[in-house]
């Protein structure tokens, strides 16, 4: 009885730490997603300058490390849960770590070169000339993960509240759908390894470039890999 005491304790500790996480994580996400970045386009020069110097490193700090602790704590409690768990929570978890990935792969390093262009500027220097095509880099990597989070909350709530049986057609088709999503918006990156030069030509912002945009295909998502888990 005591084992099993402990056992569900630590896995509603972990659970804990995985909403504040996550709570966090997300949050800011569509805090650089649908706030900061439509304020970025109306701000005048100094205004930007003052905010991504100042502001965007200190909320990036919060965002790459509540990444890493909705992670770890989600992967703690599998560790504890063991295997025999909801196909949703497979994908779910699949989405998340491609998400996180992103974040740590893809936006965090390209963020750091977009502030330190402004920095530079600050100083009187000119920009790094990288600095453009990074900050569409981390644009594309982040409005993929704003768009991804919808079907991963989705999945996440219903693993513990409308679990299906768990079904490899689905799996592997839901999946497919989500990684093609993550070559695109990963596809500048992904672009630099060799044998990535060989395949398609991704990178496309599509609907993406706006907010109303970004939701409206969150949502659509959702609805179609529901639809997948659920009749397949």
């Amino acid at each position: 009885m005591g084992i099993v005491t402990t056992s569900l304790g630590l896995e509603m500790l972990f659970r804990w730490m995985h909403f504040l996480g996550g709570i966090t994580w997300i949050g800011l996400l569509y805090y650089f997603n649908f706030v900061q970045g439509e304020y970025f386009k109306e701000a005048d020069g100094a205004a930007k300058s003052d905010a991504i110097q100042k502001l965007v490193p200190r909320a990036l700090a919060w965002f790459r490390w509540a990444a890493v602790v909705t992670l770890v704590s989600g992967l703690a409690i599998f560790a504890i849960k063991g295997g025999g768990m909801s196909m949703d929570i497979y994908v779910g978890a699949l989405i998340a770590t491609i998400m996180f990935l992103n974040v740590w792969l893809v936006i965090w390093p390209n963020q750091k070169i977009v502030i330190a262009s402004a920095q530079q500027v600050a100083a009187g220097q000119p920009a790094l000339p990288e600095a453009a095509e990074a900050l569409s880099t981390a644009g594309l990597a982040s409005r993929t993960n704003a768009l991804l989070s919808g079907p991963m909350l989705f999945l996440m709530g219903a693993s513990a509240h409308y679990p299906h049986k768990f079904s490899i057609l689905a799996f592997l088709l839901a999946s497919l759908i989500v990684l093609a999503l993550e070559y695109n918006g990963a596809y500048p990156m992904l672009k630099k390894l060799e044998f990535v030069k060989k395949l398609p030509a991704a990178g496309i912002m599509g609907p993406c470039a706006s907010v109303k945009g970004v939701i409206h295909c969150s949502l659509g998502l959702t609805v179609v890999i529901f639809l997948i888990l659920d009749y397949l």
